[in-house]
């Protein structure tokens, strides 16, 4: 495992890690309830499979597709755990590989078809540029069908600018505020600053119609910030998911939270 995969792996299971995957979790729900049982589900660039292994638990056929084979043996260890394992199958591949496994899933599937949910969380923003993620996400989208949905979700750039504010004072802000890049604070490594609205253009170019917009962790990630993890016990970090989840849809809060995350339904 690299370093930046050690100090991801550290977050994930932060009090504000955990918080992140549970409010996701719980808006793809309500955004595919209406898909059906039995989904195809890919979540490309999956990791650790957290993100899948929800829908696993929930009865669907889920594949993580990942360049890293030490976060995918951990995701067929955790399925494994859960009791899901001949649910979740594993993928070492990139990006670039999802064509051809759309097309492989096609052909297994005995026709049209592909995948009816497609994941890329937390992806995005370490392309190789603007005009990359572009790209990427008209694979993503051509590896759905015809009505499924797309789910991105990647850093929120403002708060990159509060983030530095708190780290390194308001000079440095301003620096940030029109950077192309800034640094993950999750990883430490610096990565693209995606707006949602740039990603919903690139939705709505490659054939889908934005149908969910939520912003994840928009007070969580100021506790974070002031290093309070030491007050998230149980209970509050139980109250905290309900104030999240609630707080996503609302403005300005998501506007402003640590990420966005958009689902497309493909045309």
């Amino acid at each position: 495992m690299s370093a930046g995969e050690a100090a991801w792996a550290l977050w994930q299971d932060s009090p504000w890690g955990r918080l992140r995957y549970h409010v996701v979790a719980r808006l793809l729900r309500s955004w595919t309830a209406d898909l059906g049982d039995g989904l195809r589900v890919l979540d490309a660039g999956g990791g650790d499979g957290r993100d899948a292994l929800p829908f696993a638990l929930a009865g669907h056929e889920v594949t993580i597709l990942d360049r890293s084979p030490e976060m995918l043996a951990l995701a067929r260890a955790a399925a494994a755990a859960a009791g899901v394992a001949e649910r979740v199958r594993t993928v070492s591949a990139d990006l670039e590989d999802l064509t051809a496994l759309a097309a492989l899933t096609r052909h297994r599937e005995g026709g049209s078809g592909s995948f009816d949910v497609v994941f890329c969380h937390d992806v995005l923003q370490h392309r190789s540029s603007h005009q990359q993620v572009r790209a990427d996400v008209a694979t993503l989208v051509s590896s759905v069908r015809p009505g499924g949905l797309v789910s991105l979700l990647a850093p929120n750039p403002p708060a990159d600018v509060v983030a530095t504010v708190l780290h390194e004072g308001p000079a440095a802000a301003w620096v940030t505020l029109d950077a192309d890049r800034a640094a993950d604070p999750a990883t430490g490594h610096t990565a693209l600053r995606l707006s949602p609205e740039f990603v919903a253009d690139a939705l709505a170019e490659a054939g889908c119609d934005v149908v969910g917009r939520a912003g994840v962790l928009a007070v969580t990630a100021l506790l974070e910030l002031l290093g309070d993890g030491g007050r998230v016990d149980d209970r509050v970090a139980a109250d905290l998911e309900e104030l999240e989840v609630e707080l996503s849809a609302r403005v300005p809060f998501a506007g402003t939270a640590r990420y966005w995350l958009l689902a497309g339904r493909r045309r």
